[in-house]
């Protein structure tokens, strides 16, 4: 965590039982040594402040010396990316570009006609669509067309339901409306203006070879014979759109992810130290407070939020807590009301073959009443 070392802070003038947040190490190093993951890296922040962070395991098991897990270690993100995609359609709103209650027709003329082109950019970024959660978006000549293509499954509006597709076709707008493919505009609008340097889609081609033995492996598929993998996006439709989607294809790093929660969730801290906040706090406050009805389901502009049963917030964190979870084992999630954020970075999926995941989702509530209780 070296860009931060002032940062750094002692748990308990950070208002932390400093024994009770130590048990944090215990219960992700056991997630390794269960064959949960190969690697972890945590940090637990509070008041724009870290309290504890740790490493675990090897990223690359398989290699002739494996090397330790280090607090740089990178990571297949996966569906933390849809907070990127979020991120950068606020900037538009900002920017006077779009509102969200825009169809997807106006930015997208091919949807004329089509269900897709009445949809609202409110009900892709919140998961409203009525859209599929998944369909292969390869079967089809375009992504765009394969979308186009699909057959809702409820009415726009009605109900909550949690879909990848949303979020392909947001980054397809976003690209239209800003001109450029969304793994640059990531890089010139968020990653550079915050020093995530170790922050990228298709980490291969984007990052020097010398970090490639500090990218944490993934797997293929989901058999014994699975050849582990690494730095290629784990989600399929990200790997046939070329790496860099709408809905997954991020890889980062702790320290990168802590600029990231700092610009966001803690925006004077970073202008303090020299970053800028994402968002003004109009457009931060559709970000990080519920905009849809609770009766339908929790999402503010991507991020869950209560009730969404997708957030780990545990028992004790509270109602106005916000975050978001990637199907690797990714984790960044925060409490507003005590000033908490918890970042959590594995490879779960290497062990697909092993177990079905259930293990490590029943652990990261786990960690969530860990970090809470550890609040005095």
């Amino acid at each position: 965590m070296e860009p931060f070392v002032d940062l750094l802070d002692m748990p308990k003038d950070l208002g932390f039982d400093a024994e009770r947040l130590r048990r944090a190490d215990a219960l992700i190093a056991r997630g390794v040594e269960d064959r949960l993951y190969t690697a972890a890296v945590y940090a637990i922040l509070r008041h724009g402040r870290i309290a504890a962070y740790g490493a675990f395991g090897h990223p690359q098991p398989d290699v002739e010396q494996p090397q330790p897990t280090t607090i740089d270690t990178i990571f297949d993100m996966a569906s933390i990316s849809k907070t990127i995609t979020a991120t950068l359609l606020l900037h538009c709103v900002e920017d006077g570009r779009v509102h969200l209650k825009q169809l997807v027709q106006v930015h997208l003329p091919e949807a004329l006609d089509t269900p897709v082109g009445k949809l609202t950019l409110f009900q892709l970024v919140t998961h409203t669509s009525g859209l599929p959660p998944w369909k292969a978006v390869d079967e089809a000549a375009t992504p765009l067309a394969a979308i186009m293509g699909a057959t809702l499954d409820a009415e726009p509006g009605s109900q909550y339901a949690y879909s990848d597709l949303g979020y392909i076709l947001l980054g397809i707008i976003l690209e239209r409306i800003l001109q450029s493919t969304i793994d640059v505009l990531a890089q010139e609008m968020i990653f550079a203006p915050l020093g995530m340097t170790r922050t990228c889609y298709n980490p291969l081609v984007s990052l020097p070879v010398s970090l490639q033995s500090a990218i944490a492996a993934t797997a293929h598929g989901e058999t014994a014979k699975s050849e582990p993998s690494v730095g290629l996006v784990h989600d399929p439709n990200a790997r046939s759109m070329g790496g860099a989607a709408g809905h997954a294809g991020l890889f980062s790093c702790a320290p990168d992810m802590v600029r990231f929660s700092l610009a966001l969730m803690y925006p004077e801290q970073a202008v303090q130290r020299g970053l800028p906040a994402l968002l003004g706090p109009l457009a931060r406050r559709l970000a990080t407070e519920r905009q849809t009805d609770p009766a339908v389901g929790g999402h503010s502009i991507g991020w869950f939020t209560v009730p969404n049963g997708y957030l780990p917030r545990g028992d004790l964190l509270s109602e106005r807590t916000f975050g978001h979870s990637g199907f690797t084992g990714t984790l960044l999630m925060h409490d507003p009301q005590t000033s908490s954020t918890v970042l959590l970075l594995t490879n779960r999926v290497y062990y697909a073959a092993e177990n079905d995941g259930s293990a490590f989702l029943r652990m990261r509530p786990l960690l969530a009443n860990l970090v809470a209780s550890a609040i005095r």
